[in-house]
């Protein structure tokens, strides 16, 4: 957001080849003007998508491969940003840390095995766990001890109490995270579970009137970008993200992937095929057209993260892994007070 800009009304949008020229001269001059306080970026810079937001006040981003891209003000045709910043690199290396400790590629095979067999163990815990906090007998007193936090609690009796009341609320959704995760961990459990999630998951055909196949025609000519694109923006209104990919020069057809939810929302997304000379939408492939086995993959993916439902999802999934993280605190606290007592009984027994 802070390379959004204010358009003035009625101001003409630059085309797709118009802004994929943009960026070649600015990195084209950026290498000219290079200094060692400012190097200069790589060149030469091949766009192979632009990424159009329906807020016109925001930038086009033109990606050149999967880790370079810059920000482009699609009205006035400067350049606003380049990346990889540092906060991507940053969620990147978490990321890595989280998937396999962020070890070299040789590597990556072993701790992933380390990361899987952890996940299963907590999975293990956690499907365990809420049979132990069960209150015996259960009672209306005895369940309000283990469902509602005590303020007065101290020390272990208020380790003990936040552990409970936090697995209680938080071990059915972190069972859905934890699984999901192990079908991540161990592909050979994915392929098991994928074609059987995959019928299961109802999905929403957008648009519905459309499915795969052709539902139009348009002649065959050199691409162009700016009709394939208002072709896109026209066939598919409400759309959030379109990412139009940058065609060779002798291909006959534009993919252009239509967002109208976020990316971890497969089943609101599609891509649409449109004719590079005159625009039209030759075809439509929607997440209800996917094999079940791609469908089920995508879900457990995005229900993962809890980008499948959203930004509430994905809010509710940050709260329980918070949720997870107080679990681990306050059982390492308990299990460390176990331990000094333990070690002060033999004391006593010693002496």
């Amino acid at each position: 957001r802070r390379h959004f800009v204010t358009v003035a009304e009625g101001a003409e949008r630059l085309g797709p080849e118009a802004i994929m020229a943009v960026v070649e001269s600015w990195a084209a001059g950026s290498a000219r003007t290079a200094t060692a306080a400012e190097p200069s970026v790589e060149v030469p810079f091949s766009a192979t998508s632009l990424r159009y937001r329906s807020d016109p006040r925001a930038p086009v981003r033109v990606d050149a491969g999967r880790d370079r891209y810059a920000y482009v003000d699609s009205h006035g045709g400067q350049v606003l940003g380049i990346g990889p910043g540092g906060l991507d690199r940053f969620f990147e290396a978490v990321r890595a840390w989280h998937r396999w400790f962020d070890v070299s590629a040789g590597s990556v095979r072993r701790a992933r095995a380390v990361t899987g067999a952890v996940n299963v163990a907590f999975l293990f815990l956690l499907l365990t766990g809420p049979v132990l906090w069960l209150p015996r007998p259960v009672t209306k007193r005895s369940l309000a001890g283990v469902l509602l936090l005590r303020r007065e609690a101290k020390g272990a009796w208020r380790d003990l109490n936040w552990h409970q009341v936090a697995g209680i609320w938080s071990s059915l959704p972190l069972v859905v995270i934890v699984a999901t995760g192990v079908t991540m961990s161990y592909p050979a459990v994915g392929d098991r579970v994928y074609p059987v999630v995959g019928q299961a998951v109802r999905v929403e055909r957008w648009l519905g009137e459309v499915g795969v196949g052709m539902v139009g025609g348009g002649a065959v000519g050199p691409p162009d970008l700016a009709t394939a694109l208002a072709g896109a923006e026209a066939w598919a209104p409400g759309w959030r993200t379109l990412i139009l990919n940058v065609p060779r020069a002798d291909d006959a057809e534009v993919r252009v992937e239509v967002r109208r939810g976020r990316a971890g929302q497969p089943q609101r997304n599609g891509v649409l095929t449109v004719d590079a000379a005159g625009g039209t939408v030759t075809e439509w492939e929607s997440f209800a057209d996917d094999t079940p086995g791609r469908r089920g993959q995508q879900f457990l993916r995005f229900s993962h993260t809890g980008e499948y439902w959203g930004l509430a999802g994905q809010l509710l999934a940050g709260l329980f892994s918070l949720m997870a993280a107080l679990m681990v605190w306050t059982g390492l606290s308990l299990a460390i007070r176990r331990l000094r007592r333990f070690t002060r009984y033999r004391r006593v027994l010693r002496g």
